[in-house]
């Protein structure tokens, strides 16, 4: 078993103040408002001076011994996510996971799909999304904005993106609440943006693949090089999904579960790449589900002791652990929940 150590990732918007409380610092906004804490893709941003190793996991051992996802991957696949895994898709894990703490509004963004990122960028994947709200700041509503609610068009879009017609591209969207406890999944090509105050579990396909559409919110400025992927106005305009919806369709389509929900959050209903579930915790020691794979454990709402093979970790409250294909039976007790993440 190994505990994942801090990956803060510089990102184009601020926040991060839970992240720092969370690590015992004192709490304060900045430029790295996420935590990798499941990624063996480096993070991109365009127009920044490159960091080594950015957005790649640590990983500490029990005895002390550190490496990354990444390094785990490549040194033993087959350990890591079991042989089954590897027949089927190789040393791919299938998914991403971070922490997210928003401090403001993200900039409105759509992610491509897995189709188009296969047929326009030479990726097997694109960018469908899976939020778990771990929590609301005090005195922040709790909102995200999740497809078109009154939708201009490809024509109407362009011309709204090209003019910066902020006005305009607002007046696309509702607020959607979000609460602490509900999972909601982001299909690839939905115009979408986090609102303030709103800290997650994120679970993605494993790629940083983003168009961003809102140049600058709150004095932050999207770079060029940070807009289209290196690309152009259409290209943009290509990624998105024009279906206008209202939130009752939205939520119907996308709000998983609710508060409070036990067993299966995500599943091969929704994709194929990655599955979330939660363990409710009471004291007393859980099994945890095997799968054949590899496994992320996230403790939800306290502490969380894992143990297996003669081993424990002692999670504190949002800390997490990778738990290898290779091992024994797990189970774990503490308070709260357990988030369990592995691949689809």
């Amino acid at each position: 078993m190994w505990l994942v150590e801090p990956m803060r990732v510089r990102r184009g918007y601020r926040g991060g103040a839970l992240l720092e409380a969370r690590a015992g610092r004192p709490a304060g906004d900045g430029d790295r408002p996420e935590d990798w804490i499941a990624s063996a893709v480096p993070a991109v941003n365009p127009g920044l001076p490159p960091e080594p190793s950015e957005g790649l996991t640590p990983l500490r051992a029990g005895d002390g011994r550190t490496t990354t996802l990444a390094a785990l991957l490549a040194a033993d696949p087959t350990q890591l996510l079991g042989a089954a895994h590897c027949s089927r898709h190789g040393t791919d894990p299938g998914f991403l996971a971070k922490l997210l703490d928003s401090a403001m509004r993200l900039h409105v963004q759509a992610h491509p799909t897995r189709d188009f990122a296969r047929a326009r960028l030479g990726s097997p994947h694109g960018k469908l999304e899976a939020y778990v709200i771990l929590a609301v700041r005090p005195g922040a509503e709790g909102w995200i904005r999740l497809g078109f609610q009154r939708s201009p068009g490809r024509a109407g879009w362009r011309r709204i993106v090209a003019d910066q017609d902020l006005a305009a591209m607002d007046a696309c969207f509702d607020p959607i609440p979000v609460q602490p406890g509900e999972t909601w999944l982001v299909p690839g090509g939905w115009p979408h943006a986090i609102g303030p105050g709103v800290l997650m579990l994120e679970v993605m396909e494993p790629s940083d693949l983003v168009v961003r559409c809102e140049f600058t919110r709150d004095g932050l400025v999207v770079p060029p090089a940070g807009r289209f992927m290196g690309r152009d106005l259409d290209f943009c305009l290509d990624v998105f999904d024009y279906q206008e919806q209202n939130i009752d369709q939205v939520r119907a389509r996308c709000r998983l579960a609710g508060p409070g929900t036990s067993g299966a959050l995500v599943d091969r209903r929704h994709t194929d790449c990655f599955a979330i579930e939660r363990l409710a915790l009471g004291g007393q020691a859980v099994a945890v589900p095997r799968h054949g794979g590899m496994a992320l454990c996230l403790a939800e709402g306290g502490e969380v002791r894992l143990a297996a093979d003669g081993q424990e970790l002692l999670l504190p409250a949002l800390g997490a652990a990778v738990i290898p294909a290779a091992r024994g039976p797990l189970s774990a007790r503490g308070s709260g929940s357990l988030l369990v993440v592995r691949p689809g």
